[in-house]
Formats: structure tokens, C-alpha cells, sequence
């Protein structure tokens, strides 16, 4: 082939690669935007949205006494709220914002996927993310899950490789430290970052970028001291810092929200983590078990960003692991943490392929086919939730009599087998075969995938000078491979289904909340009961509210001074009851509409007005009921 042949085979091949990206961005966005419109409101997401609003239109400041609970760093809220201030105070527009990021996020992965990959590395990462409806769901909310990532791949795009001119790195780094008062669970990146910048363009560099990343640390907490000293407090274990605690959140105050989730639950979250997010978490292991050698580096550059992308992605799932999985208050939220840097596993893959080790010694593959199998049952068992009760029928099947290891006459179920084997009752009996018929599918799978394997290294064992590949390889690369064209299944992404509703949301809300502002004239003081997400509040004009309630149940403490509580954003029952007298409005959502809140708005001082239609149509049971006080 003539080099003038070569080259335009390459022109048109990269132009493939390219339109295979656009694609692939566009079958993100008609996602992402479908998503945006019939995924139902959560707590954090009205919280981010209503709090945000009230700061930037100067009706509370941050972390002000008294005021709302702002338990994360500013700019989660006010990124957001300014948003609202700028177009229009709603859900549509903390939606469409989600939307944008999601699209910026899915640009800065192609830009640096293929500047440090090539272009069809690019459209493979792209096409990662269009084939993922968890991550797509997760990024179509108005929570900062969106927010962060396209923050971090920005932060990326400016900064690897160890070509980028001194401006972006120096942007890079400032928006590192963006970033780090945006979401504090983020502050490793900024960390980490500048070491990499120290190592990989020199100390100059390095000293330059460090002021830049800590400009915007330093100005966010001077606006904002010593009020932001509650969110490090908060985080940083007290006998660490004993001279934290006058920020510290109130003695003798418990949250009512305290579950105690048992060691399956907690592995069925991490299964989902899998799941969720199955290409990036098992390249990431990809990249561990298959580590290039050193002569199989590019480059001392390339090297470095390696270290640098595996390291911090480590770490920081390490610190969300244990910030969901350690502890007790939101064991199912792993899944969801992961989404805030998850795109680090995609470029890792990108930067390391090329390298991964193909000669490895036999414990190592030991270790690898051993990993796929509890892999795979793992996400079977994560899987369980979605698919278990399709698997019941399995057991139908007619198997042999057999008592006394005697075979018996006639035939039984297998499921009645088992069950009269181990003696177990119905209940028992079901709830169990729920969660390990998946895992066992999920085995078999994982079986299927090194017998695959294996039939590819024999095929290529015959063809001359291909049997060096080892079989550990080929079965890691197959199972990955697998998971890439399978993730949108309801075994993996295609199973997150937490916020589904249908219908149009966002006009839902919208009209419940016009239905509000009709009835509810400015200057009202406002008891908000009236769901999970505050959302509906958004449209109501210049009223008051306890901002205490804007979290719901998260900020509601058993126990405590009731001063000390409302200073620091919490409510009681004791401050429930005070409020809920005081108020000129009470707002019930139906669901909710019961116990002594009930009774007190059905006795003679209250006339109700005519409730909103639901907000939800996937609950019909979301209607806000309307109780005013008589004057």
C-alpha cells in the first residue's frame, strides 16, 4: 500500500471514529433529556435547588445562624441558584442545567480521550457513557453529581500529559480548586493534582499552579468564614480536632433517620456499584492485574499520568466506600458517590491499554479467573432486586423424588426440594431463592465467559506467534467486553431505576407549584410538609418559611436544645409543634397527611383550599393538600 493510500485510509477512518462520537453524543442527549423530563424529584435535589435560590437572591447567606442547614460546601448551592436567578426558579431549569453539564462532561471525555487514545478510543469512551442509563439518569438530575464530573474532566482536559501550554494548567488548577468548594468529598483531587504537576512539568509549574488552585479555596472560605468551619467539622473526626467543636453540630440531637443495615445489604450495594458502573470499575482492576511492565511505558510522561489517574481514582473510591458502605446513613447511596469521579475509570483504560501486560505468570491469571467468577455472581446477586422474581419459574422444573439418597417414585419440584431440604418456610424459602438463583445465573455466566476464553486461546494457539496472549488476558479483556455491550441491560445499567416515574415531571411540579403560588399570597409564613422535595416551593412568591424543614426528615433530630437545633438548621418535634401553630399555611402532602398534623388542621382554626393535582402521576398519593389558619 502507497504511503499517499495509507494516509487517506487513515483520514477516513478517523472521520468514522468521529461521526461514530456524535452519534454516540446524540443518542446521550435525546437520553438525557428524556430522562430530565420523567425522572421524579428527590430530597437533595429540591434541597440544592430551593437553598440555592434563597442564597442567591439574598434571602439567607450560607451557613448563617438560624438559617438553612448547609451541609456541603457553597457552590454545590449556589451554582445552581444562580441559575434560577438568572432564568427562572424551577426544576426545568435546574434540569436543563444537568443536561448542559452532562453534554460538557461527555465533550471534555472525548476531547481527552482522543488527544492521549485516538479517535476511536474517543468513540468508544463516548459510546460508554451513551450506553449507560444509570450514569445518564444520575447526570440528568439537578443534584451536583453532574456538576462535579464535568468539573473533573475539565480539569483533566487541561492539565495530563505533560504537553499543555502553562494557561490551562494553571486553569486546570483553579478549576480543581473550584471544585474542592463545590463538593468537600472532592478534595484529594486538588490534592493530588499538584503533586502531578510537580512531578510531571517541574517545580516552577508547580509553585504557580498551587496559587492558582488555592485562589479560589482561600476567597470561598474568607466570604464565608467561619460559618464553612461547620462543613470541615463535620468531616474531620473530633478527637482530631477538639478545637472544632463549637461548630460541631448540637449534643444530645440524634438523627431520626438511623438505620442499621445488615452485611447483605451492604454487599448488595456494592454489587450495584458494579453493576451501575461496570466498564469503569473493571477496567480500573484491569489496569491492577494486568500493570504494564516499565518497558512497556511510552513514555515518563505517560507513566506519571498513569500513576496519577489510578492513584487518585483509587483513593477516592477508597473514601466513598467507606463514606457509604463504613457507615450506616446511606448504604445505598455507593452507586451514586461513584458517579461523581466514575469517568477517571474510563481514561484510565484509555492511557493504559496499550500497555497492559500480556506476559503473566500463572498466579496471576489464577487470580483473574477467580475474580471473574465472584464478579459475576456478585452482580447477579446485585442484580437480584430487578431480576429475581423472573427467575422463580427456574424452579418449576420437575427433578426425581429422593429421600434417604433413595430415588422415590413420581417427581417433585425443585424449588419444593429445596425448600422441604432445608426445611424452610415459605417466606424464608422465597426470599432467599430471590437473591441466589441471580447469583448463580451470574456464576454461570462468569463459567461461560472463561469457557470462551479459553476456546480463543486454543484458536489462537494454532496460528504462529499468537499463543504468547495468556489466557487471563484474553478472559479479562472478553469479560469486559461483554459488560461494554451488555450495560444497557437491566443486569447492569439499565437496571437503576430508583427515581423512574413516566409523564411529564417537570410540568407536574410546575403546575402544583402554580397552584400554590395562586392560593398563597406573598409574605405568607409557609409549614412545609408537602413531600420529600421541596421543589413546589420554588414557585411560590416572597414567602416565609422554617428553612430548617428544607431537608425534611435528614435535618429532623430526636433530642436537643430546641434553640441550639434551629440555630444550626435542624428541627424536633417540639419545634414541629411551635411552627406548625404559628404558620398561616400548612402544607401536607397526602401521603404524609396523618398523625397530630392531621388533627390539628382538621380542628375549627383552619379552612383547607383545594389541593394540587399530583406532582408525580407515578404517585397518586403526591397531592399537596392546602390548610390556611383563620384569622
Amino acid at each position: 500500500m502507497s504511503a499517499t493510500l495509507r494516509w487517506k485510509t487513515t483520514i477516513v477512518n478517523h472521520r468514522f471514529a468521529n461521526l461514530l462520537s456524535l452519534i454516540g453524543g446524540f443518542v446521550y442527549l435525546l437520553q438525557s433529556w428524556m430522562y430530565a423530563k420523567t425522572q421524579t424529584s428527590l430530597l437533595d435535589e429540591g434541597a440544592y435547588l430551593y437553598k440555592g435560590y434563597l442564597f442567591a437572591i439574598g434571602k439567607y447567606w450560607p451557613y448563617q445562624d438560624y438559617g438553612p442547614w448547609t451541609n456541603h460546601m457553597p457552590l454545590s448551592f449556589l451554582i445552581p441558584g444562580y441559575a434560577q436567578a438568572v432564568f427562572s426558579p424551577g426544576l426545568r431549569t435546574g434540569r436543563y442545567l444537568a443536561v448542559i453539564l452532562g453534554l460538557l462532561t461527555i465533550l471534555g471525555l472525548w476531547v481527552i480521550a482522543r488527544r492521549l487514545g485516538g479517535s476511536w478510543w474517543a468513540a468508544l469512551a463516548v459510546w460508554a457513557m451513551a450506553l449507560n442509563p444509570a450514569v445518564i439518569k444520575l447526570y440528568s438530575l439537578a443534584n451536583t453529581q453532574s456538576l462535579v464530573a464535568c468539573m473533573l474532566v475539565w480539569v483533566l482536559v487541561l492539565t495530563l500529559g505533560g504537553d499543555r501550554p502553562l494557561w490551562q494548567v494553571l486553569l486546570g488548577s483553579g478549576l480543581a480548586g473550584v471544585m474542592m468548594v463545590t463538593r468537600v468529598n472532592l478534595f484529594p483531587v486538588l490534592i493530588l493534582l499538584l503533586l502531578y504537576i510537580f512531578w510531571e512539568y517541574g517545580w516552577r509549574v508547580g509553585l504557580y499552579s498551587t496559587v492558582s488552585g488555592l485562589i479560589p479555596v482561600v476567597i470561598v472560605h474568607a466570604i464565608y468564614w467561619p460559618g464553612i468551619i461547620k462543613v470541615w467539622a463535620h468531616w474531620i473526626p473530633k478527637p482530631l480536632a477538639p478545637f472544632l467543636d463549637p461548630w460541631r453540630y448540637p449534643d444530645g440531637a440524634f438523627p431520626s433517620w438511623n438505620p442499621s443495615p445488615s452485611l447483605s445489604t451492604r454487599l448488595l450495594s456494592f454489587f450495584q456499584g458494579f453493576r451501575f458502573h461496570f466498564v469503569a470499575l473493571i477496567g480500573a482492576i484491569s489496569v491492577l492485574l494486568l500493570w504494564p511492565g516499565r518497558r512497556r511505558w511510552r513514555s515518563e510522561s505517560h507513566f506519571r499520568m498513569v500513576i496519577f489517574i489510578a492513584s487518585l481514582f483509587g483513593l477516592l473510591i477508597i473514601l466513598h466506600t467507606w463514606a457509604s458502605l463504613g457507615k450506616d446513613y446511606c448504604v445505598f447511596c455507593y452507586p451514586v458517590y461513584l458517579s461523581f469521579f466514575i469517568n477517571l475509570g474510563l481514561i484510565l483504560i484509555v492511557v493504559s491499554f496499550v500497555g497492559w501486560e500480556r506476559d503473566l505468570p500463572l498466579w496471576r491469571q489464577v487470580a483473574i479467573i477467580g475474580l471473574i467468577l465472584i464478579l459475576a455472581a456478585g452482580i447477579g446477586y446485585g442484580a437480584s432486586p430487578e431480576i429475581g422474581d423472573d427467575l422463580m419459574p427456574l424452579l418449576s422444573i420437575k427433578v426425581p423424588r429422593i429421600r434417604s439418597l433413595q430415588v422415590l417414585p413420581g417427581s417433585i419440584e425443585f424449588g419444593g426440594l429445596i425448600q422441604n431440604y432445608f426445611r424452610l418456610s415459605a417466606e424464608q424459602y422465597e426470599q432467599m431463592m430471590r437473591a441466589i438463583l441471580p447469583s448463580v445465573i451470574g456464576l454461570l455466566i462468569g463459567l461461560g465467559v472463561i469457557l470462551g476464553s479459553i476456546l480463543i486461546y486454543q484458536r489462537r494457539a494454532r496460528c504462529e506467534g499468537l499463543s504468547k496472549v495468556p489466557l487471563g488476558f484474553i478472559a479479562l479483556v472478553l469479560f469486559l467486553v461483554i459488560g461494554y455491550i451488555f450495560t444497557p441491560t437491566v443486569v447492569l445499567g439499565g437496571g437503576y431505576n430508583t427515581y423512574d416515574c413516566g409523564g411529564d415531571v417537570i410540568g407536574g411540579y410546575e403546575a402544583a407549584g402554580e397552584h400554590l403560588s395562586a392560593n398563597i399570597p406573598e409574605g405568607s409564613l409557609v409549614y412545609w410538609k408537602g413531600g420529600n422535595s421541596v421543589v413546589p416551593m420554588l414557585y411560590l412568591t416572597n414567602v416565609e418559611i422554617f428553612p430548617a424543614q428544607i431537608n425534611g426528615d435528614y435535618s429532623f433530630r430526636l433530642g436537643g436544645a430546641p434553640e441550639a437545633l434551629e440555630r444550626f438548621g435542624f428541627w424536633s418535634e417540639e419545634l414541629a409543634f411551635k411552627w406548625a401553630e404559628e404558620a398561616d399555611f400548612i402544607l401536607i402532602e397526602e401521603r404524609f397527611y396523618r398523625g397530630w398534623l392531621k388533627e390539628l388542621v382538621e380542628s375549627d382554626n383552619y379552612d383547607e383550599l383545594e389541593p394540587t393535582t399530583p406532582t408525580v402521576m407515578c404517585r397518586r398519593n403526591s397531592a399537596i393538600h392546602m390548610f390556611q389558619k383563620k384569622q
